[in-house]
């Protein structure tokens, strides 16, 4: 820690890579934007890609029992890459579990809807994703790929969606093309939605 005598206003450019990209705080201020980052960084992080309207709805468009955040394992490919709702929202790469929700949280905004598109149909398996071309071996849910991109612009300092930052000129690979360093810089953490209306019986 700083000495007390040091001014509040100390400089940002403290260094802090070399704090772990894993085991992040539970929660991200609203007032800290991703500082860490400048525009123009190049980043490589491997994990789930969420389209934004599941995202903010808290569930699943296609199955309202889910948890988008809890378990992204469990998205279907058909309602990332074939509703057209939750494709023309835009995607997002998730960062690993919030320890204390047991969420996963937001890393970064890919802003080339059709890239993630075109890898996600390749990846999925044909069936319940109409769209998917992959063989009866790929998976139905759970989309995860390694993004790589540029910096385009930080996030708003909320701790939603536009939180995040945005990546530009983006690749996504498969899962397994590892990243040499993963960028994973203050993820925004969201709190849990709140828990279901039970439904009124009719009877």
């Amino acid at each position: 820690k700083s000495p007390s005598s040091e001014p509040t206003e100390s400089p940002t450019e403290k260094p802090v890579t070399e704090e772990p990209s894993t085991g992040t705080p539970a929660t991200v201020a609203p007032t800290t934007p991703s500082f860490d980052l400048k525009v123009g960084d190049e980043v490589c992080i491997t994990n789930y890609i969420m389209d934004r309207l599941c995202i903010n709805l808290g569930h699943f468009l296609d199955d309202d029992t889910t948890m988008t955040l809890e378990n992204p394992e469990e998205h279907s490919f058909h309602c990332l890459l074939d509703l057209p709702q939750c494709r023309e929202s835009g995607y997002l790469v998730l960062t690993d579990k919030d320890e204390e929700t047991g969420m996963h949280c937001l890393g970064y905004r890919l802003d080339d809807t059709d890239a993630v598109v075109q890898a996600g149909l390749v990846a999925g398996r044909n069936g319940y994703c109409t769209g998917c071309t992959g063989h009866e071996f790929k998976p139905e849910r759970g989309f995860r790929a390694t993004v790589k991109g540029t910096v385009k612009e930080l996030g708003d300092g909320t701790d939603g969606v536009t939180g995040t930052p945005v990546l530009e000129n983006i690749e996504v690979l498969d899962e397994s093309v590892e990243c040499e360093t993963t960028t994973v810089v203050k993820p925004v953490c969201m709190a849990p939605p709140p828990a279901p209306e039970p439904a009124l019986s009719t009877k």
